[in-house]
């Protein structure tokens, strides 16, 4: 466990990442959003389509740079655990940035073209993913970050992710309490969620290709 420590960031520098920055970015788009600033508003979700925001936007950008450093770590890492996992993240990545793009209909003007479109398959999905990150970012964190089983140990997330879960959670009830405002959003206040969540699998990924050396756990 002292090469994976020896490499990852500062406790403070962690708490930042997980703690202060997805706070921060969540926190103004959505103080942005349900201002009564038209301007303010527009940046984040306008008029002509939410997907034309700032919201999705930083969504896909962060989508694009998980599947990026997941395709460098299959070249990266040697185990075939985690070059697996990462193989897999990277389609599932491809899949959620297609789908969050429309396959790139909204950009042509031909109208939404996915499946998380459907209502009841929307909702079933969004349950489900929000099921899963708490169950691996928190759960299966705090259980296997320093277990005796190496594998378990280079895959299990930072035990610092639950910060983020927190802050998204908290987030997520005080939005959802906002008044109504008359925008591109209404009904879609989930996705300042998702953006977390988002945020949350990029610092994980970076922390499996990056700041880890899987070897050394895997046979430490």
């Amino acid at each position: 466990m002292e090469h994976l420590a020896s490499r990852r960031p500062s406790v403070r520098t962690r708490i930042a990442l997980y703690g202060v920055v997805p706070f921060i970015g969540i926190a103004s788009l959505a103080v942005f959003y349900f201002s009564d600033v038209p301007l303010l508003r527009s940046i984040v979700s306008p008029a002509r389509g939410k997907e034309f925001g700032l919201l999705e936007s930083l969504q896909n950008a962060l989508l694009l740079s998980i599947a990026v450093i997941a395709a460098l770590g299959v070249r990266r890492v040697r185990e075939g655990a985690v070059k697996t996992m990462l193989a897999l993240l990277f389609v599932g990545t491809i899949f959620l940035l297609l789908e969050e793009t429309d396959y790139g209909a909204h950009y042509l003007g031909t109208g939404a073209s996915n499946l998380h479109s459907l209502g009841y398959i929307e909702t079933v999905l969004e349950s489900a993913a929000q099921f899963g990150m708490l169950i691996f970012f928190g759960a299966f964190a705090i259980l296997f970050a320093d277990s005796r089983r190496p594998l378990l140990r280079a895959l299990a997330p930072d035990r610092f992710c639950v910060i983020t879960i927190l802050v998204i959670s908290a987030l997520q009830e005080i939005i959802w309490r906002m008044p109504t405002v008359s925008g591109t959003l209404t009904g879609h206040e989930i996705e300042f969620t998702e953006l977390g969540m988002y945020y949350l699998v990029q610092i994980y990924v970076i922390d499996v290709v990056f700041w880890r050396r899987t070897s050394d756990n895997l046979t430490a």
